[in-house]
């Protein structure tokens, strides 16, 4: 059923933000963590990942297929690519690979129904590179949309991240933001 989303509130309110916070939270988790499978297992076949560019200082791209973006993937097909290039050690900018912390908060709930939740946060991912000693911090903000089909689990479908301080002294990735 596709029910039409509806700004929250009441108790299917608090059920719809204890399940988003619980699948960015468990996210975030598994990227620190190197779970690589389980991160992985939280995306829909069909996920978008998208981290647009900053046109200028006040606007960033809205359109992957015509503007630039920094990172931009059409489907888990494309992240599982992405995680196997980063296992393959074939990749020296992962060699080693970044430490990462990343503090969720201000987890918002924007709209739901019965098989779709939409979702903002805000983070900071701190990362450590263990062959320079450096540390920075990602300034970043989410948007989660999260869909379930039937009684299944609730998965990602779409992801899009806005890097505040999008020059950073590293490389960007999936797990450093």
């Amino acid at each position: 059923m596709n029910a039409t989303l509806h700004v929250p509130d009441g108790t299917v309110g608090a059920f719809a933000r204890a399940v988003a916070s619980d699948l960015i939270l468990t996210e975030a988790h598994e990227l620190d963590s190197r779970n690589w499978a389980a991160w992985l297992a939280l995306y829909s076949v069909d996920a978008k990942f998208w981290m647009p560019a900053w046109l200028d200082e006040n606007a960033q791209s809205d359109d992957p297929n015509t503007q630039v973006s920094l990172i931009y993937h059409e489907s888990r097909l494309e992240l599982e690519e992405r995680v196997d290039r980063v296992n393959s050690l074939k990749s020296i900018t992962t060699m080693p690979l970044p430490r990462t912390i990343h503090v969720i908060g201000g987890i918002r709930l924007l709209a739901h129904s019965e098989d779709r939740i939409q979702a903002s946060s805000s983070a900071n991912v701190h990362v450590y590179d263990p062959r320079t000693s450096d540390h920075h911090i990602a300034a970043v903000r989410y948007s989660h949309t999260l869909s379930r089909t039937g009684d299944g689990p609730w998965l990602i479908t779409c992801k899009t991240i806005s890097l505040i301080n999008d020059r950073m002294p590293s490389v960007v990735d999936f797990y450093t933001v």
